[in-house]
């Protein structure tokens, strides 16, 4: 069996042995997480002399849920878990730990506490008495910082009861030629079929599958011939985060190259290359059929921005579709933010798999906000494009469908851009920014969620209004106090910095005004926002003309 034996080769790892204390080969652990998701974090050990097990110091809210150690051949082994402390695990097993191994932790983190950093740490245990210490020189520390939740669009999700989306043929013809596969993944399953063209059979030609191995690597094979051969990653893509894919396949150099966000992984040059003609068939989530040799888990996770391009790109170019800044003009693409996406695919139950959410795409240049006031919501944010650039704003009240309602051309002053959305806010509703620079769309560039909710309980204060407005340069604002309270009112501008306090003092019930002087300002709109004991209460729309 070509396959088996090529999945077992390239599965034992072979260190050379290390007298002494327990050498740490490699740690992945992420650098951010979002709060309250599922982590795994993955060391590689060799020469482990102890039969005393690992200590784990995580922090006193997480929980460590599994913990397995892998051998070489893919040997699982499901360890005991001890917590021996608020923030200390020991792992310990009947069987002996010695050896190279893989240990996989999998982990549930706090959801209370944002922007906050964490250190983990893990080495194996030694016993001194009846205490566990961690054996010095071998411990490994990781540093993690939580970010927020974002949402970003839609994903495609699998879960236990989903079944793999079938790919027509007509879309997949580049396979057989140049081409550049790349998507979004995130997932902690192992041993799972990712994408397949593979039907099963060791002596069928097939041009592409991808896999999480069981170490949650992501690893490449294809078959020309009889011929299997393989890319693996290094890295794990398992943990739980966010991972760019990319695999490019160049026909007349015959080198095929794996990439993980944005960086080389592995590549091969294979003189034999895909010279077996199609039509190719394919699914997305899993394998085609029932038999496939040792991987049988199901495909539990999320995927985005799926696209399979006839041309071979570079690293630049890779890394430039992570930020999604291509042209969407090539072959097959896929953001799943639109029913566009139905015409890949022979189901078309497609919204049964969509899911709010989606990698997060860094764009620090656009501060994309969004304010409410009645009736209505502003949305502004920055950009230092070029001035030839639009930017298309999408309206939805699930979160996943999504439907164009404005395509701003120009901008305020100082690269400043704007739009009202005078539709009256009585829910939670989503908005997201897309550029359009000369014909090519960007992913979202940002997603906000605003709204009251349709059921809302009564304020405790409201800004009744203010007059006049427009107005120059003076206006009286009108404001009631339902519950005695702190009251603060503030004037914001367009960026949503604080230009003017003009209440911050405690008030009984009652009817009050304030008022506010724009002579040393220019022209344009303002937000009042009146804060109290329950926060942010309302925001209302102002205009100074002069």
């Amino acid at each position: 069996m070509v396959r088996c034996l090529c999945l077992l080769l390239f599965a034992a790892w072979i260190f050379f042995p290390v007298d002494g204390q327990c050498i740490q080969e490699d740690t992945w652990i992420p650098t951010t997480f979002e709060p309250g998701s599922q982590l795994q974090l993955f060391t590689r050990w060799i020469e482990v002399p102890s039969d005393d097990g690992f200590l784990i110091f995580l922090p006193s809210d997480w929980e460590l849920v599994t913990a397995t150690a892998v051998r070489q051949a893919y040997r699982h082994l499901d360890l005991d878990i001890d917590r021996i402390a608020q923030d200390q695990y020991l792992l310990s097993s009947s069987r002996p730990l010695r050896g190279d191994i893989e240990v996989i932790l999998e982990i549930v983190t706090d959801d209370q506490n944002a922007f906050e950093e964490y250190r983990v740490s893990i080495a194996p245990a030694v016993k001194v008495g009846s205490r566990y210490l961690q054996q010095d020189g071998s411990i490994r520390y990781g540093d993690m910082r939580a970010h927020p939740s974002s949402e970003t669009g839609t994903a495609l999700a699998f879960d236990h009861l989903t079944l793999p989306l079938h790919v027509l043929p007509q879309w997949l013809v580049p396979l057989s030629d140049s081409h550049t596969l790349e998507f979004w993944i995130q997932t902690t399953t192992l041993n799972t079929v990712v994408i397949s063209s593979w039907d099963g059979s060791e002596t069928t030609p097939y041009p592409i599958e991808l896999i999480v191995d069981p170490h949650g690597r992501m690893r490449y094979y294809r078959n020309t011939s009889g011929r299997h051969v393989t890319l693996v990653t290094e890295a794990p893509v398992a943990d739980g985060n966010w991972h760019h894919i990319a695999l490019v396949n160049d026909a007349k150099t015959r080198w095929t190259r794996l990439y993980l966000d944005g960086e080389l992984a592995d590549s091969l040059m294979d003189p034999m290359a895909i010279h077996s003609s199609g039509p190719y068939s394919a699914t997305i989530g899993g394998r085609d059929h029932a038999d496939g040799i040792g991987f049988v888990n199901k495909f539990i996770g999320q995927m985005d921005n799926v696209a399979l391009w006839s041309s071979s790109y570079d690293q630049a170019q890779i890394r430039s579709m992570m930020d999604q800044t291509i042209p969407r003009t090539d072959v097959y693409y896929c953001d799943f933010e639109s029913r566009d996406c139905l015409k890949y695919f022979d189901q078309q139950n497609l919204g049964d798999y969509l899911v709010s959410g989606g990698p997060v795409i860094e764009t620090p240049d656009y501060e994309f906000r969004g304010l409410v006031f009645d009736p209505g919501v502003m949305l502004t944010w920055n950009s230092l494009s070029s001035p030839s650039a639009s930017f298309l704003i999408h309206r939805s009240e699930d979160g996943i469908h999504f439907e164009e309602i404005a395509r701003v051309d120009q901008s305020l002053v100082d690269h400043q851009w704007s739009y009202t959305d005078q539709t009256p806010l009585n829910q939670v509703v989503f908005y997201r920014l897309f550029e359009d620079a000369h014909g090519s769309v960007s992913s979202p560039l940002g997603t906000i969620k605003l709204g009251l909710g349709a059921q809302t309980p009564p304020p405790v204060a409201e800004i009744l209004g203010n007059y006049p407005n427009p107005f120059n340069p003076q206006t009286i604002i009108t404001y009631e106090v339902h519950e005695p309270q702190h009251i603060t009112m503030s004037v914001i501008n367009l960026s949503g910095l604080v230009i003017a306090t003009l209440v911050d003092r405690h008030h009984e019930m009652g009817v009050f005004e304030a008022s506010w002087d724009g002579t040393e300002l220019s022209s344009g709109t303002y937000f009042l926002r009146l804060q109290g004991r329950n926060g942010v209460i309302q925001t209302r729309q102002i205009l100074l003309t002069k």
